[in-house]
C-alpha cells in the first residue's frame, strides 16, 4: 500500500486487520510513500519478492496485467456480488474485459472552490452542471477584482479531464490506445494556455502539489481534484470549502474523468484463494463504511456512499457527486500511462504556458511515445 506516514500506515493495518478478525488469513502492511510506491511494487514484482495482495490504481492496472493474477473467476466462486460495486469503479480496474482488481475507492474529478472568495469578487457560485460561458462569467469577476480563479495543472488526470469537459477531446481512447495527434486534445491545450495567458489561470509547474497548495493558501478561488481528497482538504482550509463539476463547452459526452483505486493479487502468490478472501472483506460493506465515515476514500461499494456524504457536512456535495459521476467515463489505463504522465510534466507546462502551440506539444509527445 502506498503509506503517506505512521498514522496512514495504522489506519491502513486496520482494514488488514479485518481480514483476521472474521476468520481469514492474518494480514500485514507494507509500503512506501506514493511517489516511490509504483517503482517499488514493480521491482518487487519483478524479483519475486512481492506480497500476495497489492494496492493498485485503475490508471495504472493496464501496467500490471502481467503480473496480476485476474480475479474474475475467484469473485465467481467466492459467491461475490459484483453488482454491489459502483460501475464506474468496476469497470476501472478492467482491462482487456478482465477484472484485476477489486475497488475499495472511486471517483470523478471535481472543482473545489473557496466559498468567500466568490462571494468577495461577486461571482455566482458555480451550480452542478455550470457550463464554459459560467465559467468565463466567473472568471471575469476574478480578473476585475484582481484575483486569480483557476489553478493550472499538468498532472494528467486534471488536464485530461478539464479538456474532456471543454470539447471532449481525449489523448487515450476509450478502449485504452493512446491517440496522441488527436486535434481536439491538441486544441484543449491552447484553451488552458488562454486562461494563464488572460490571467484566470496560474502558471502551470511540475510540482503537482501546487494546485493544492494554492487553493488553502488563498492564492486562487479553484482547483481540479478528486473526491478522495475533498474531506482531508476541509480540514486544511480556512474557510468555507464548496465542490462542483467541471464546466461543459463544446462536447455532448462524458465531461469528466473517473479513476479508483483496489486491491489486486500478484501472480507469484502461492495461496491466491486466501489472498482474494482477504480482498474480498477488505473491500467489504461493512470495511468500506467505516473508511467513508473516517472520510479516507469514496467508497467503491454503493451502499457505503452514504456515509460519505453524510460525514463530508458539505452543501450540496451529494448532488454535486452524483451529476459528476453521470458525465463521468473512467479514464482507461494504457502500458504507456506513466511515460505519457512524465511528458506532460516535461512538455505540457510548456504549451498550458503558451511556450508552445498545443499542436506542436503533442507532436513532440507522439515522437516520445513512438506514435
Amino acid at each position: 500500500m502506498w503509506i503517506a506516514g505512521s498514522s496512514d500506515k495504522a489506519a491502513w493495518q486496520q482494514v488488514a486487520n479485518s481480514v483476521s478478525a472474521q476468520g481469514g488469513p492474518k494480514v500485514t502492511i507494507q509500503g512506501a510513500p506514493f511517489n516511490d510506491y509504483f517503482t517499488k511494487l514493480r521491482t518487487q514484482l519483478s524479483t519475486g519478492s512481492a506480497p500476495c495482495v497489492v494496492s493498485i490504481q485503475s490508471l495504472r492496472a493496464a501496467n500490471y496485467t502481467d503480473v496480476l493474477r485476474p480475479i474474475d473467476s475467484y469473485a465467481k466462486k467466492g459467491g461475490l456480488d459484483l453488482s454491489e460495486f459502483d460501475t464506474t469503479a468496476l469497470n476501472g480496474m478492467k482491462v482487456d474485459g478482465k477484472l484485476y482488481a477489486l475497488p475499495y475507492d472511486t471517483g470523478p474529478m471535481l472543482l473545489f472552490y473557496n466559498k468567500d472568495l466568490f462571494k468577495q469578487v461577486g461571482a455566482e457560485e458555480p451550480k452542478p452542471g455550470w457550463t464554459l460561458a459560467d465559467f468565463r462569467a466567473a472568471a471575469a469577476k476574478f480578473k476585475a477584482a484582481g484575483k486569480t480563479m483557476f489553478a493550472s495543472s499538468v498532472a494528467d488526470m486534471n488536464l485530461e479531464s478539464m479538456i474532456l469537459g471543454y470539447n471532449g477531446g481525449r489523448v487515450i481512447k476509450a478502449d485504452g490506445t493512446l491517440d496522441p495527434s488527436n486535434p481536439a486534445f491538441a486544441k484543449g491545450l491552447d484553451w488552458l494556455s488562454s486562461l494563464v495567458k488572460n490571467g484566470t489561470a496560474t502558471q502551470a509547474s511540475a510540482d503537482n502539489d501546487a494546485p493544492s497548495n494554492n487553493f488553502v493558501s488563498k492564492k486562487v478561488g479553484m482547483y481540479l481534484d478528486g473526491p478522495w481528497s475533498l474531506l482531508s482538504q476541509k480540514g486544511k482550509v480556512k474557510f468555507p470549502i464548496g465542490v462542483t463539476t467541471i464546466p461543459t463547452g463544446h462536447t455532448s459526452g462524458p465531461s469528466t474523468f473517473s479513476a479508483g483505486s483496489g486491491f489486486g493479487i500478484s501472480k507469484q502468490c502461492g495461496y491466491p484463494d486466501q489472498a482474494f478472501k482477504a480482498i474480498k472483506t477488505m473491500t467489504s460493506q461493512q470495511v468500506l463504511t467505516t473508511l467513508a465515515r473516517q472520510g479516507r476514500a469514496f467508497p467503491g461499494r454503493t451502499a457505503a456512499q452514504q456515509t460519505w456524504y453524510d460525514n463530508a457536512h458539505i452543501d450540496g456535495v451529494e448532488s454535486v457527486l452524483k451529476t459528476a459521476q453521470k458525465a463521468s467515463t473512467p479514464l482507461p489505463g494504457n502500458k504507456q500511462s506513466d511515460q505519457l504522465q512524465q511528458l506532460f510534466s516535461q512538455y505540457g507546462i510548456q504549451a498550458v504556458n503558451g511556450q508552445q502551440s498545443g499542436a506542436e506539444t503533442m507532436k513532440s509527445i507522439a515522437g516520445q511515445l513512438g506514435q
